[in-house]
Protein backbone atom coordinates (compact mmCIF):
# COMPACT_ATOMS: atom_id res chain seq x y z
CA UNK A 1 0.00 0.00 0.00
CA UNK A 2 1.35 3.51 -0.69
CA UNK A 3 1.89 5.12 2.01
CA UNK A 4 0.76 8.78 0.78
CA UNK A 5 -2.48 6.77 0.51
CA UNK A 6 -2.21 6.48 4.91
CA UNK A 7 -2.14 8.64 7.69
CA UNK A 8 -0.98 7.98 10.92
CA UNK A 9 -4.20 7.83 13.66
CA UNK A 10 -2.08 6.26 16.64
CA UNK A 11 0.60 4.52 18.03
CA UNK A 12 0.98 0.87 20.26
CA UNK A 13 2.57 1.65 23.21
CA UNK A 14 2.47 -1.75 24.94
CA UNK A 15 0.52 -4.38 26.50
CA UNK A 16 -2.73 -5.09 28.78
CA UNK A 17 -2.61 -7.74 30.49
CA UNK A 18 -2.15 -11.36 29.50
CA UNK A 19 -4.57 -11.81 26.92
CA UNK A 20 -2.69 -9.74 24.38
CA UNK A 21 -4.61 -6.22 24.27
CA UNK A 22 -2.62 -3.22 23.41
CA UNK A 23 -2.35 0.49 24.50
CA UNK A 24 -2.94 2.75 21.70
CA UNK A 25 -2.18 6.36 22.00
CA UNK A 26 -4.90 8.00 19.77
CA UNK A 27 -4.20 10.68 17.19
CA UNK A 28 -7.84 10.99 16.17
CA UNK A 29 -10.23 13.43 17.92
CA UNK A 30 -11.42 10.27 20.64
CA UNK A 31 -10.49 7.05 20.92
CA UNK A 32 -13.38 5.93 19.00
CA UNK A 33 -11.64 7.27 15.79
CA UNK A 34 -9.39 4.49 16.12
CA UNK A 35 -12.21 1.81 15.36
CA UNK A 36 -14.23 4.24 12.69
CA UNK A 37 -10.75 3.46 10.42
CA UNK A 38 -10.48 -0.45 11.03
CA UNK A 39 -9.11 -1.65 9.74
CA UNK A 40 -5.87 -0.34 10.34
CA UNK A 41 -2.34 -0.49 8.68
CA UNK A 42 1.08 -1.01 9.76
CA UNK A 43 3.92 -0.02 8.14
CA UNK A 44 4.83 -3.31 6.76
CA UNK A 45 1.32 -3.39 5.15
CA UNK A 46 -0.27 -6.18 7.90
CA UNK A 47 -3.93 -5.23 8.48
CA UNK A 48 -5.77 -5.85 11.49
CA UNK A 49 -8.99 -5.19 12.42
CA UNK A 50 -9.51 -3.14 15.95
CA UNK A 51 -11.92 -3.35 18.48
CA UNK A 52 -11.89 -0.82 21.46
CA UNK A 53 -12.42 -2.70 24.76
CA UNK A 54 -12.19 0.75 27.24
CA UNK A 55 -9.94 3.67 28.08
CA UNK A 56 -7.36 3.79 30.74
CA UNK A 57 -5.46 6.42 31.98
CA UNK A 58 -5.64 8.15 28.32
CA UNK A 59 -4.92 5.47 26.15
CA UNK A 60 -7.32 3.06 24.16
CA UNK A 61 -6.94 -0.62 25.91
CA UNK A 62 -7.42 -2.62 22.11
CA UNK A 63 -7.54 -6.21 20.77
CA UNK A 64 -6.56 -6.73 17.44
CA UNK A 65 -7.81 -9.77 15.66
CA UNK A 66 -4.65 -11.97 15.68
CA UNK A 67 -3.31 -10.91 18.45
CA UNK A 68 -4.09 -13.04 21.54
CA UNK A 69 -0.67 -13.11 23.41
CA UNK A 70 1.47 -10.74 25.35
CA UNK A 71 4.55 -11.83 23.32
CA UNK A 72 2.68 -10.96 19.96
CA UNK A 73 2.03 -7.34 21.23
CA UNK A 74 5.24 -6.58 22.48
CA UNK A 75 7.20 -7.27 18.81
CA UNK A 76 4.24 -4.45 17.88
CA UNK A 77 5.40 -1.72 20.94
CA UNK A 78 5.94 1.39 18.83
CA UNK A 79 4.53 0.60 15.50
CA UNK A 80 2.56 3.31 13.99
CA UNK A 81 -0.86 2.55 12.66
CA UNK A 82 -2.54 3.92 9.94
CA UNK A 83 -5.67 4.29 7.81
CA UNK A 84 -6.89 5.07 4.39
CA UNK A 85 -6.83 8.47 3.45
CA UNK A 86 -10.02 7.70 1.41
CA UNK A 87 -11.88 6.50 4.28
CA UNK A 88 -11.24 10.24 5.94
CA UNK A 89 -14.39 12.84 5.78
CA UNK A 90 -14.35 15.60 2.53
CA UNK A 91 -12.68 18.52 3.57
CA UNK A 92 -13.67 21.78 2.62
CA UNK A 93 -11.67 24.50 0.40
CA UNK A 94 -9.50 25.96 3.14
CA UNK A 95 -9.55 22.81 5.00
CA UNK A 96 -6.14 20.32 5.20
CA UNK A 97 -4.87 17.64 7.74
CA UNK A 98 -1.87 18.36 9.54
CA UNK A 99 -0.37 15.92 7.35
CA UNK A 100 -0.53 17.76 4.28
CA UNK A 101 1.77 20.73 5.30
CA UNK A 102 4.75 18.14 5.86
CA UNK A 103 6.55 19.22 2.55
CA UNK A 104 5.02 22.44 2.22
CA UNK A 105 7.18 25.07 1.21
CA UNK A 106 7.62 28.07 4.05
CA UNK A 107 8.51 31.77 2.88
CA UNK A 108 7.93 34.93 4.54
CA UNK A 109 5.68 37.58 3.71
CA UNK A 110 8.64 38.86 1.56
CA UNK A 111 8.26 35.37 -0.58
CA UNK A 112 11.65 34.69 1.01
CA UNK A 113 12.43 31.24 1.46
CA UNK A 114 12.54 30.42 4.80
CA UNK A 115 12.82 26.38 4.37
CA UNK A 116 10.16 22.99 4.17
CA UNK A 117 8.11 21.55 6.68
CA UNK A 118 9.63 17.75 7.28
CA UNK A 119 7.23 17.17 10.34
CA UNK A 120 4.18 18.12 12.26
CA UNK A 121 3.66 17.56 15.85
CA UNK A 122 1.17 17.96 18.78
CA UNK A 123 1.87 17.22 21.97
CA UNK A 124 -1.52 18.52 22.99
CA UNK A 125 -0.85 22.16 23.60
CA UNK A 126 -1.61 22.80 19.60
CA UNK A 127 0.66 21.58 16.66
CA UNK A 128 4.09 22.56 15.92
CA UNK A 129 5.56 22.26 12.68
CA UNK A 130 9.06 21.67 11.94
CA UNK A 131 11.13 24.01 9.35
CA UNK A 132 15.02 22.83 9.17
CA UNK A 133 16.04 22.56 12.76
CA UNK A 134 13.03 24.56 14.42
CA UNK A 135 9.91 24.34 16.01
CA UNK A 136 7.05 27.03 14.88
CA UNK A 137 4.00 26.76 16.86
CA UNK A 138 1.27 26.19 14.28
CA UNK A 139 -1.71 29.16 14.17
CA UNK A 140 -3.28 31.70 12.46
CA UNK A 141 -0.92 34.19 13.95
CA UNK A 142 2.50 32.77 12.47
CA UNK A 143 0.86 31.66 9.96
CA UNK A 144 -1.80 33.68 8.12
CA UNK A 145 -1.82 32.04 4.99
CA UNK A 146 -1.72 28.13 4.33
CA UNK A 147 -1.92 27.20 0.40
CA UNK A 148 -2.24 23.46 0.40
CA UNK A 149 -2.31 22.68 -3.46
CA UNK A 150 0.70 24.96 -4.01
CA UNK A 151 2.55 23.33 -1.25
CA UNK A 152 2.93 27.06 0.14
CA UNK A 153 3.14 28.59 3.93
CA UNK A 154 3.72 32.06 4.41
CA UNK A 155 5.17 32.50 7.95
CA UNK A 156 4.45 35.99 9.61
CA UNK A 157 7.94 37.41 10.32
CA UNK A 158 6.57 39.81 13.06
CA UNK A 159 5.04 37.23 15.02
CA UNK A 160 8.38 36.01 16.13
CA UNK A 161 11.08 37.70 14.11
CA UNK A 162 13.06 36.15 10.78
CA UNK A 163 16.15 34.95 10.32
CA UNK A 164 16.19 36.20 6.39
CA UNK A 165 15.68 39.68 7.43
Amino acid sequence: MNKDNLIVIGVITGKHGIKGLLKIKWYTETSKGLELYSPVHLKNGNEFNLRIMFENKGQAICELEGISNPEDVELLKGQELYAKRSDFPNLNNNEYYQIDLVGCKVENTENAYIGEVTAVYDFGAGPLIEIGEELVIFNNDNFPIVNIKEKIIIRNSESFGDKND
